[in-house]
């Protein structure tokens, strides 16, 4: 949703869904022995400084480049060290609604792509599959085995919203924009506009009136329309089960469990 409205600006330029080449040619999960999709500032080599960088040059032009590629959720002090230039927009949104759209995406095979092939046989309570959807985050061999779906993505969701907090000690707070989805979907075309304000773009009319038209947008990509609390009707027993997992991030990024939500 956050790319799609930001990349309607005309002082931007991006690859739309098809940037992973360039995060993954130097850091494939393979070449960190399983380890995970996490990369850090200190793995960063001269090569990869030139060669992203060019490439970067040669599709944006003059313009400021938009990315957004998940996993690099985990890799904020890595992207700053890389482009200690760069703009960041971290989007948060409550947990139990994130878990249980990551919960719907598991289970819906070939609308998210085919997932990551890790060298375990998967064994999940809730999911048939054999690769593994989403984010790898580190620790993730004991999440393999043994756990149920909510589970599963309550961890990832935890370390995911954990590794942006954590890069947002490093990055300048005039680098940091952060934006709440529930705002977009209480008031779309004001909070779009606030984000070009943070970002110092234009009030462009490209982004304010797709940002008007939002639910219509979002809903020809989601498996779902969105709604605040789709979550109760989808998945609300198995997030029930994992609200102490998720608790203590969803407090971190201002959100209160057992609040006008809860």
């Amino acid at each position: 949703m956050l790319v799609n409205l930001l990349d309607r600006s005309p002082s931007l330029a991006s690859l739309e869904h098809g940037s992973q080449f360039l995060w993954e040619m130097f850091h494939s999960i393979q070449g960190s022995g399983w380890d995970s999709h996490v990369v850090e500032p200190q793995d960063l080599t001269p090569k990869e400084r030139r060669v992203v960088t060019w490439a970067i040059d040669a599709i944006a032009g003059d313009e400021r480049y938009l990315d957004k590629f998940p996993r690099n959720c985990l890799r904020g002090c890595y992207l700053y060290e890389l482009f200690p230039g760069a703009r960041f927009v971290a989007i948060y949104r409550d947990g139990r609604a994130a878990v249980s759209s990551l919960m719907t995406g598991w289970q819906t095979a070939g609308k998210f792509g085919h997932g990551t092939n890790l060298p375990v046989k998967l064994d999940i309570e809730g999911y048939d599959g054999s690769s593994w959807r989403f984010l790898v985050p580190r620790g993730w061999r004991e999440y393999a085995t043994g756990h149920t779906l909510a589970e599963v993505c309550a961890f990832q969701w935890s370390a995911a919203n954990s590794a942006i907090l954590e890069a947002r000690e490093t990055i300048p707070a005039d680098q940091w924009t952060e934006v709440r989805y529930e705002e977009f979907l209480d008031a779309p075309r004001e909070t779009a506009s606030r984000l070009l304000s943070s970002l110092g773009l234009p009030q462009q009319s490209e982004v304010l009136s797709w940002a008007a038209d939002l639910d219509e947008h979002v809903s020809r990509t989601a498996v779902s329309a969105p709604r605040r609390d789709k979550w109760r009707d989808t998945h609300g027993e198995e997030i029930a089960g994992i609200l102490g997992r998720i608790e203590p991030t969803m407090r971190a990024l201002g959100y209160e469990v057992g609040g006008p939500e809860g």
